[in-house]
């Protein structure tokens, strides 16, 4: 049986290449994995640790010593060892920008349980509390972890984040066996457990608005937005930080610029520091051929569809017991409606395990509609 008493975690600090390498060789094939990073006035999140837990052992790594992570990194891509994570898309996010890792083998317990239950976003400290029945404080989120030494309540926090991990996996895995749901809960992490770093060509496409404009337009604001994404990703700044889409938006709405114009648009210090940048890719946004537009609103036939189809949704979730989110997302069903009105199919995400469980009343839903 796993062990649930807190009392009896060992904590070992690791803050050598030496002792990472020899830590890792150590570790089961289950593992727990919580990172606390800072998200301050920077593109990419900082990594200011990385806990690990295995058996009752909990490892705390640190990040500004530590600079040879080849056997973390091995352990993450390595399918045989099942990394176990809660909400884990900024931990990929974070470990995918500070080592290029796509790790593989993940069971993220949030997503897990809402194939058990009806909450999607259940906390942490939620779960833990129901599953383990241990109460665990609330964490201070706002604490920097790239102070050093860290307090003694951080560190407890950190150890606590993860030492409930593989417990909590042990009894989540057990649950989806046994209501047969364990193949749907793989297919559906294999989907969510990939962090795609966005292309920078195709960021315009999300810019508010951009469905209106024409195609030289179009082409000039992908030209400025592929800059900005280039350039709030070098400077490691907040995308808005460089400059805000909507200024974007403006200057490829002006067919010719000049820095005066530039000026007119932006506060003078972004002004002052991006002119000749802008006006450069301005100038290069010109002679592109013209990008595919972006998706135009849902008409008003296609909205009352999706508000059908989410119903069908949330009452077979219902019935099962399952969040409803992992059968009514609004983003994904809008995405199913347009894939079956240009192809006449269900899209990707309902193709799959939903498909078993939605697919036919869909169908039958999007051909009438159509």
């Amino acid at each position: 049986s796993m062990p649930c008493k807190a009392e009896e975690a060992s904590v070992n600090w690791v803050t050598t290449n030496e002792d990472l390498a020899v830590s890792v060789g150590s570790w089961g094939d289950v593992v727990g994995l919580d990172t606390e990073f800072l998200r301050t006035d920077t593109f990419f999140p900082l990594p200011g640790l990385y806990q690990v837990a295995s058996g009752t052992d909990v490892y705390l790594l640190d990040p500004l010593l530590i600079d040879d992570w080849a056997s973390l990194l091995g352990l993450l891509e390595n399918p045989a060892i099942t990394k176990v994570l809660h909400a884990c898309s900024e931990d990929l996010e974070l470990v995918r920008h500070h080592f290029g890792a796509s790790p593989k083998g993940l069971f993220d317990t949030q997503l897990a349980n809402a194939f058990l239950c009806p909450h999607y976003s259940v906390s942490f400290t939620r779960l833990v509390s129901e599953r383990l029945d241990i109460e665990l404080q609330q964490h201070e989120t706002r604490s920097n972890w790239r102070a050093r030494p860290l307090t003694e309540k951080q560190i407890r926090y950190a150890w606590e984040d993860v030492y409930y991990l593989p417990p909590l996996h042990a009894m989540l895995h057990e649950a989806l066996v046994e209501t047969g749901r364990l193949a749907w809960f793989r297919e559906e992490m294999d989907l969510r457990g990939r962090f795609e770093l966005g292309d920078p060509e195709t960021y315009y496409l999300s810019v508010k608005k951009a469905w209106r404009l024409p195609g030289a337009a179009r082409s000039r604001l992908q030209a400025l937005c592929a800059w900005r994404e280039t350039e709030a990703m070098a400077d490691d700044r907040p995308r808005s930080r460089v400059v805000k889409d909507e200024h974007l938006l403006t200057m490829a709405q002006l067919e010719v610029i000049s820095e005066q114009d530039v000026r007119g648009v932006l506060p003078p210090n972004v002004a002052r520091r991006y002119a000749p940048a802008l006006l450069a890719a301005h100038a290069e946004g010109r002679q592109r051929h013209h990008p595919p537009p972006a998706e135009q609103p849902l008409t008003r036939s296609q909205s009352e569809l999706v508000s059908k189809l989410r119903d069908v949704g949330r009452s077979r979730a219902e019935t099962l017991g399952i969040a409803p989110e992992l059968l009514s997302r609004k983003r994904e069903v809008e995405a199913c409606v347009r894939q079956f009105a240009q192809r006449g199919e269900l899209s990707e995400a309902y193709l799959g395990w939903r498909n078993e469980v939605v697919g036919d009343e869909f169908r039958m839903l999007l051909e009438a509609g159509s």
